[in-house]
């Protein structure tokens, strides 16, 4: 037993050295920390974006301007015009813009046109860019989640020059001929 005592007074002794030890590191610690070093008056402005519009690259319109009539689209046949119409987005802000479109709202359909049948083909004309065919009924879908992306971004300062053409399937309407009217593109830019 007294050897038992003796290593309990030892551990003892051993802990209480550890425990000044450790307060001694703590003390020390405190001792050296400096004062604080701060950047104040910090601001954080954001990057500005404006897409305008335009259908001649000169004239450039915000919200926007009257669009096209496409006349002689052919059901099952080739996207019209040949040659497509131009239009033009200008990024005046100074953020480039990722671009996306959608319909805002359904067109005028009074001859039950199916709307996931009909389609709206944009190529950008300026650079290398690959046609992107999209029906009238996903434009429509995707105005309220902001738009369709276009795979295509308009760089601060630039202007991008577009085709746009229409086409629609075969079997998108019954009948002789259809008219869809009211149909409003809206360009979304938003950050790059």
């Amino acid at each position: 037993m007294k050897g038992m005592g003796r290593w309990l007074v030892l551990l003892r002794g051993m802990a209480v050295i550890g425990a000044v030890g450790v307060i001694t590191t703590g003390a020390s610690f405190a001792a050296l920390q400096s004062q604080n070093a701060s950047l104040t008056g910090n601001i954080i402005n954001s990057g500005t974006a404006d897409l305008r519009i335009s259908k001649d690259g000169t004239t450039f319109y915000s919200p926007s301007t009257t669009g096209y009539t496409f006349d002689g689209v052919v059901p099952g046949g080739a996207a019209a015009p040949v040659g497509g119409n131009l239009f033009y987005l200008k990024n005046y802000g100074s953020a480039n813009l990722a671009i996306k479109v959608g319909i805002n709202a359904a067109p005028s359909n009074v001859n039950n046109v199916d709307l996931s049948k009909v389609y709206f083909q944009f190529t950008r004309v300026d650079s290398s860019g690959s046609p992107v065919s999209l029906s009238l009924k996903s434009l429509v879908d995707s105005y309220a989640a902001g738009g369709t992306p276009l795979s295509d971004t308009v760089n601060a300062g630039s202007t991008a020059t577009y085709s746009v053409k229409a086409s629609m399937d075969m079997d998108a309407f019954a009948g002789s001929s259809a008219s869809l009217t009211g149909i409003n593109l809206s360009f979304i830019g938003t950050g790059a």
